[in-house]
Parts: structure tokens; sequence; C-alpha cells
């Protein structure tokens, strides 16, 4: 008899905890719920309850990158680039980047700001990501910069940054 009582204690024990632990449920229906005809509307939003879809933001990504005169082959990184090398060659190589990421490549000479949109993918080698022609009269100090798009297809967060010299 002992041993029964004990069983009975300890399914009245679990049953009891059962009961105080927090239950699932669905979210209430409230006046926006219903159209005017009395029926449930069904261009509802989702509540906040269920799962939505939300955009990976925030994702750390380490960038590897060359400029060159050399739009492929054997790259040679270069921190100045004559003017008969006629374009400079930005090549990206995006670690811990899970899928292809909408960017803005900004190109600066002398006040002026070109932004071209561009996209950053997964790649294990360094990949052509961007080039810029370049003039004599273009000669001097250079900068270009990688930008993340935000969620409004906006300029977001700085990716990369490397100032170069056209001569």
């Amino acid at each position: 008899m002992g041993s029964a009582c004990q069983v009975f204690r300890v399914r009245t024990l679990f049953f009891a905890l059962a009961l105080l632990l927090p239950a699932c449920v669905d979210a209430p229906i409230t006046e926006a719920h219903i159209a005017p005809d009395g029926q449930l509307r069904t261009n509802l939003e989702q509540s906040s309850f269920s799962a939505q879809p939300r955009l990976a933001m925030g994702q750390a990504v380490q960038v590897a990158a060359v400029l060159a005169a050399q739009p492929e082959g054997a790259l040679e990184d270069a921190a100045e680039f004559p003017v008969s090398a006629g374009a400079v060659h930005l090549h990206l190589r995006a670690d811990s980047l899970m899928e292809p990421r909408p960017v803005t490549f900004v190109w600066t000479h002398g006040g002026a700001r070109e932004e071209v949109a561009g996209v950053l993918a997964p790649t294990t080698t360094l990949t052509l990501a961007a080039s810029h022609p370049i003039s004599p009269e273009q000669a001097g100090q250079w900068e270009v910069e990688v930008f993340s798009m935000d969620a409004t297809g906006g300029t977001g967060e700085l990716l990369f940054r490397r100032e170069f010299q056209v001569l």
C-alpha cells in the first residue's frame, strides 16, 4: 500500500505541475478582426503570436579585398595606379556570408561621388566585384567604399573602405 500511495502522490504532483505551466493559446479576436457584416476579416496581417518572416540583418561579414589594374588572372594589389591602366578593379571575398547581399559601391574623387549598385556574393576566392574607369584628368586621390543596403534600399553600414592614388 505504501508504494501505491507514493505513485499516486507522484502522479498528482506531475498533474499539478502541468496545470501550473504556461499554456500556448491563440491570440484573442478583437473588433479589428471583425468586418462590418460580422464575418472574420481575411486580409489581416499575421498576429504577433504567429511566426513572421524577418530580414536577416546584422549578419557579420569579413571582407577581403584587392585593388588591382587587372580585371582577372594573377592580381597585384596596389595603392597607386598609372592613368595608362584605364581602370581600377575591386576584387572581393566575403567570409561568413550565407547568401548574396545587395551593396552599393561608392567611388569618390575630388568631391565627385559615383554610386554603383552591386551584389556581394558568398565566395571562397577573390572575385571581381566592381570596376571604375580612370582617365588623365582624374589623377589624384581616390576612395572606394562598399556599403550594405538597408531594408528600404538605402545606404546601410560601411563594409569596406580604401584610398588609392591615380598617377
